[in-house]
């Protein structure tokens, strides 16, 4: 369900947006704005759902859902109030921290439950994408449709992951 309402989001984004790439100091689209946001939300309740699934990280899952929520709010304050490269930094901020910290989780889990290799991949890639949309933020360009990319592959690393989970020998997980 997760990597459903990742893939119809990162569709509506990719809409919302449009064919003109904002610049970074242009307003943010209403539709992209509430958009990006949002996202984040999805992260909160992942994140509560794993931390009930899991005693070996629920801490730290409980810790990113906190984070999460908080950047929906920043999220939307820069979307809102501010402009297209500060929207791009703040939200490449939140998924740059949500990677590291799904990063961890997967290498943790990995130990204990095994079939993580999606969950390392999405969160090594989530850090990295995320810095390179701090980066890019200053740019002339704000390539806010490109985080709908992010989010894409983001869901079918997640698809892999439940299937190769689900499918996994008990003794395995």
């Amino acid at each position: 369900m997760r990597a459903l309402l990742a893939l119809v989001w990162a569709a509506a984004l990719v809409i919302a947006v449009g064919d003109e790439v904002p610049t970074t100091s242009s307003d943010v689209p209403t539709g992209a704005a509430v958009l990006l946001a949002s996202y984040p939300a999805i992260d909160v309740v992942a994140s509560i759902a794993g931390a009930l699934r899991t005693d070996a990280s629920a801490r730290v899952l409980r810790i990113n859902a906190a984070i999460s929520a908080l950047a929906v709010a920043a999220i939307g304050a820069a979307a809102f109030g501010s402009d297209a490269g500060a929207t791009l930094a703040a939200f490449g901020a939140w998924a740059a921290v949500s990677g590291a910290i799904q990063l961890g989780v997967a290498v943790h889990l990995r130990r204990t439950e095994g079939r993580q290799l999606p969950m390392i991949v999405s969160g090594g890639l989530s850090t990295i994408a995320g810095l390179s949309f701090i980066a890019s933020s200053g740019s002339h360009d704000a390539h806010l449709a490109g985080v709908a990319g992010y989010m894409a592959l983001g869901a079918v690393l997640f698809l892999l992951w439940a299937y190769r989970s689900r499918t996994a020998p008990q003794a395995a997980r």
